[in-house]
């Protein structure tokens, strides 16, 4: 039994999620009790968020990020670009656990991103060697996702990527050049190995 101090602790605490969730409906949703958020909610520069999206714990989301209806991230997914760049989610995807979006990249409308994948839609310069490569700059051509793809796994997806809509990339897949719609590929690098009906 737990003491009654320790329930008070733990009644508070649950009383306080409830409402910094409800806020964040109001603040970013503009749709009482519509978006839920986890614990430890980021957010950095200016983020579009539709209506039905949850938000899990540690989310960290910073610069130009827009996430479309009845869209799920999971927990300690990372969105990240800078002022000059967008990632943009479509609705009814899914980003899961521990996957990192990064530069500017788009994904299409129904989309399953599996946990611990990376995005990298964007690319350190490092074409002169007088140079120290992180005094170069950064690149981006953008990643383009379209509709209707599942991303499995541990999958990358390199900067200059458009994978065509209803494709299908394998678990562990390093994605540097651009998929057809409606293939299954897989491997590093990443390869069609058949089409989809």
């Amino acid at each position: 039994m737990k003491q009654p101090f320790v329930l008070v602790i733990h009644y508070l605490t649950v009383a306080l999620e409830f409402v910094r969730g409800a806020c964040w409906s109001v603040i970013l949703a503009r749709s009482w009790g519509r978006l839920r958020v986890g614990r430890n909610l980021q957010i950095i520069g200016t983020a579009q968020i539709s209506s039905s999206v949850v938000l899990g714990g540690n989310v960290k989301l910073f610069d130009n990020i827009t996430i479309g209806r009845n869209t799920i991230i999971g927990d300690n997914v990372e969105l990240r670009c800078n002022k000059n760049q967008k990632i943009i989610v479509g609705q009814r995807c899914t980003i899961n656990r521990g996957s990192v979006i990064v530069g500017n990249v788009l994904i299409g409308d129904n989309c399953l991103i599996a946990p611990n994948s990376v995005l990298a839609g964007g690319n350190h310069i490092f074409s002169d060697t007088s140079i120290p490569i992180n005094e170069q700059g950064v690149g981006s051509k953008g990643i383009v996702i379209e509709e209707n793809v599942w991303v499995g796994a541990s999958s990358v997806i390199l900067d200059g990527v458009t994978i065509g809509a209803g494709s299908v990339i394998g678990a562990g897949s390093v994605v540097t050049k651009n998929i057809p719609h409606g293939v299954v590929a897989v491997g590093n690098p990443c390869k069609t190995i058949k089409k989809l009906q």
